[in-house]
């Protein structure tokens, strides 16, 4: 491994895990030494080993390897690493966590409609990518149906969800004359401060499109979706959804 040669096997995993750790980094972006720790991951087993052995001693867990980037979550919610909705609504505002927790299932819905979509047992080239109001939109249905079920379900009102979505229905979807700048006074406003936050961590894409700025899902963002599916009040957010994280048609 030119570059490399100069350390052991032990470094070579640290430095894997490390680079793991900057959400934006990429093989793809002329990171030679990213790609030659991939290749040797690939092509290794022992390393592969070593690699997962390492990483719970720094409190995390190896998620998966894609072509251009090692995936990397916390072992558990004790680990430095780990991230609380409040910890993700930092740089938001005063965005409630209910808010912030719906318009996160709004998000991967959109991109993963289905549990074979997010799992990627089938393709839904439709859903890649999206624009802030058309998340908003499916926002609005999202807390429509949070309405319906709130006089039936103690745990959505436990969940601090039913004034979340109150709060939430009062907004517009844009702000005046279809305005997506990104703020706390319209639905799309409040989910592009989302997705930019997304943006900053690598887990979406953006490119300008006819219906202007659009963000399109990447494949650490799949990974770590399939993660937050095991949270609580992620699969509670989600059930008022038909289809998404159950395998049905939306």
């Amino acid at each position: 491994m030119t570059g490399l040669t100069h350390l052991s096997e032990a470094q070579k995993a640290v430095l894997l895990l490390n680079k793991g750790l900057a959400p934006r980094a990429s093989a793809l972006r002329g990171d030679t030494d990213y790609r030659q720790l991939l290749a040797h991951w690939r092509a290794d087993p022992e390393f592969r080993a070593l690699v997962q052995e390492l990483a719970p001693m720094l409190g995390l867990r190896v998620v998966d390897a894609l072509e251009h980037a090692i995936v990397l979550a916390p072992q558990g919610p004790e680990s430095v690493f780990a991230a609380t909705l409040t910890d993700l609504r930092k740089d938001l505002g005063e965005m409630p966590r209910g808010a912030l927790a719906l318009i996160h299932v709004a998000i991967a819905a959109t991109f993963f409609p289905t549990a074979a979509v997010l799992t990627g047992m089938q393709e839904d080239r439709a859903e890649v990518s999206a624009t802030p109001a058309r998340i908003a939109s499916l926002l609005r249905e999202q807390c429509r149906r949070l309405e319906e079920e709130s006089g039936s379900d103690p745990d959505l009102e436990e969940a601090g969800l039913v004034d979340a979505w109150r709060e939430l229905a009062r907004l517009p979807e844009t702000g005046p004359d279809g305005n997506l700048r990104a703020g706390l006074r319209s639905l799309a406003g409040m989910v592009k401060l989302v997705l930019n936050q997304l943006h900053e961590h690598g887990m979406v894409q953006t490119l300008e499109t006819a219906d202007g700025e659009t963000y399109m899902a990447t494949p650490r963002y799949r990974l770590q979706v399939r993660e937050l599916a095991a949270h609580e009040l992620f699969e509670r957010c989600a059930s008022v959804l038909p289809g998404f994280l159950d395998g049905e048609g939306r």
